[in-house]
């Protein structure tokens, strides 16, 4: 059997019955002995997931019965073979359906015939793609962008036609992969010419003055890495720090802070003098905060276990920065995870609603005068971001909104990513 195209049906089984992130699932199955060509399976896998919609709508019509209930299983094997069709060049369309037949044989007995001649029906077609009538401008942009209709109908109420497409159209891209230099043992110019030596092709960021684009590569398996040169992190969080702006000798509270990225890089901006507590609910995540703090020379980070959500009157006002990344739909990164623009997200959102409130009125308690405090989410969704301090600035006058800024991935090249910066006036401000 083809182990490659094995590990690709497992990760994609997984994030489908299992509701596996497809990252995880994806760095459990590349490790796999068997796997011969990692990125083949990343390509394969991510490819599914990120025309999901798109390869069932083609399939049922595919079906002399477009009613026929495939087992999941059977059907994440014609969407693999339908997208090694359309979308690897590098695949020959008879290696596409002899492969994905082979696979059928190991998994479900009797079917192989169905599968080839599915496939075969695709090819003798011109593998031409069959598409929604325009006129129905949600189901027919849902599907032709693999993405739940809840979510194309709020990107369309939201931000006009014009964006959201450009919105729909970036979610079936390969995000970026961008580093933060760590501005305490390097600077980026230096970092961008030891990248060049070890045979990268770096570009530099253009929100901030850390970030360092790559096309791609093992880059966690080198010296430059193991020696805390940089960590691995998105230009949208890294521009975060920038509009905080935390310096030298602050107390930072970061209220929901694992795997701890954002809490390294204030670190690093602060020029690892100062204070910062790193707070999450999950106590079990903790020990990657401490670990990347040591791995980047840190010593200012403090980690402690609780729901960040309930006041600590010990800590009233104790704050001259408090960052709030909050839970949030994930919308922003439906790139990197592309499972979660299949999904509905509506019911959720008031769960959501009622957690983001709930941080960061708790947050605004513990920001000293003239302090200040972020609020961010990695999604594209106004109710979740401005509905979400607009209502607390409006509850709380003595903060003013400072910065705002909402980060797409079809307009900035970043992942979605909301930023909002308040500060805590003094009572001679507020009379």
């Amino acid at each position: 059997m083809d182990q490659d195209r094995h590990a690709a049906y497992l990760i994609l089984k997984d994030v489908q019955t299992e509701e596996t992130y497809s990252n995880l699932a994806v760095n459990r199955h590349v490790r796999n002995p068997g796997v011969r060509a990692p990125a083949f399976v990343r390509e394969l896998a991510y490819g599914v997931l990120r025309n999901q919609l798109l390869l069932d709508y083609n399939i049922d019509h595919l079906l002399r019965d477009p009613k026929t209930r495939l087992k999941p299983g059977l059907r994440i094997l014609l969407r693999m073979g339908l997208y090694q069709l359309i979308g690897m060049d590098g695949v020959s369309d008879y290696a596409a359906v002899d492969e994905t037949v082979k696979l059928a044989g190991r998994f479900f007995k009797g079917q192989r015939g169905f599968v080839n001649g599915v496939l075969r029906a695709f090819v003798r077609s011109g593998k031409s793609i069959v598409l929604p009538d325009p006129a129905d401008e949600i189901f027919y942009l849902s599907v032709r962008y693999s993405c739940h209709a809840e979510i194309v109908a709020m990107w369309l109420r939201a931000y006009g036609t014009e964006t959201a497409r450009g919105l729909l159209e970036s979610s079936r891209n390969v995000p970026p992969l961008t580093l933060r230099t760590n501005l305490l043992m390097i600077r980026r110019p230096e970092l961008m010419e030891a990248l060049v030596a070890e045979g990268f092709a770096p570009e530099a960021g253009r929100l901030t003055e850390t970030a360092v684009c790559l096309d791609g590569g093992e880059i966690l398996s080198g010296d430059l890495y193991r020696g805390g040169f940089f960590s691995v992190q998105d230009e949208s969080s890294q521009l975060a720090v920038q509009l905080l702006d935390p310096r030298p000798g602050d107390c930072l509270l970061d209220l929901c802070a694992a795997p701890g990225g954002k809490s390294c890089a204030a670190a690093e901006h602060m020029m690892n003098r100062g204070n910062i507590c790193s707070y999450d609910i999950h106590a079990e995540k903790l020990h990657r905060i401490s670990d990347e703090a040591k791995r980047l020379g840190i010593a200012i980070i403090e980690t402690s276990a609780g729901d960040s959500s309930r006041y600590d009157p010990t800590l009233d006002s104790v704050a001259d920065c408090v960052w709030v990344d909050a839970p949030c739909s994930g919308l922003g990164v439906v790139r990197r995870k592309p499972e979660i623009k299949l999904q509905p997200f509506k019911k959720k959102e008031e769960a959501l609603r009622k957690i983001q409130t709930e941080l960061l009125a708790v947050a605004g308690k513990y920001v000293r005068q003239e302090g200040r405090l972020l609020y961010t989410t990695c999604t594209v969704n106004p109710a979740e971001n401005e509905e979400v301090t607009d209502a607390f600035l409006a509850a709380n006058p003595e903060y003013k909104k400072e910065e705002q800024v909402q980060l797409l991935p079809s307009v900035h090249g970043t992942d979605g990513f909301y930023i909002c910066l308040m500060r805590r006036q003094n009572d001679q401000c507020r009379i």
